[in-house]
């Protein structure tokens, strides 16, 4: 899976401008989560530019999302849904298909569990904002194969010089 840059200079589907602009909301949607460790904020924009839906890692809706539970790690990690599924899902409950949509997350790399519901849903596109550590190499790993093979483009954008390299 070879890796492309492409810069501001060169065609591509999304001006840098309106790719700052959603990753913006994204951080912005990541601050609504109750975790004390990690906020992560998912947007879903469609072929118009219009957002479709927004999700943030959390509880699921009617769960009770004490800060008990959320600092005990064990429960925590069973009962949170993640940011890129939580935005599927509230697309879902609305009405809203994302067939064709473009996927923004910010803060995490989309790890393999979500990336199979990415592709299920249709979503065409991904851009991240995240540099892959150590810790999510392997599930990133799993991610970028299932992309590839499902045809759903996946970018990394780097806020500190504007670049965008293609990863899937």
């Amino acid at each position: 899976m070879q890796e492309d840059t492409v810069s501001s200079n060169e065609q591509h589907p999304v001006s840098i401008k309106w790719i700052q602009r959603y990753f913006k909301i994204a951080e912005q949607v990541s601050s609504w989560s109750k975790d004390p460790s990690s906020k992560i904020g998912a947007i879903i924009v469609g072929d118009k530019g219009q957002i479709i839906s927004q999700g943030y890692n959390g509880f699921p809706r009617g769960v009770i999302d004490s800060e008990d539970r959320y600092n005990q790690r064990e429960i925590k990690y069973k009962l949170v849904v993640h940011a890129e599924m939580n935005a599927i899902l509230n697309a879902l409950y609305n009405g809203s298909s994302v067939d064709g949509a473009t996927l923004y997350v910010h803060a995490l790399p989309v790890c393999h569990e979500c990336a199979k519901a990415i592709i299920q849903a249709g979503i065409a596109k991904v851009y991240i904002d995240t540099n892959i550590n150590e810790r999510w190499q392997e599930s990133w790993h799993y991610t970028k194969t299932m992309f590839s093979e499902a045809k759903v483009e996946c970018y990394y954008y780097n806020d500190e010089d504007g670049s965008i390299t293609r990863q899937c």
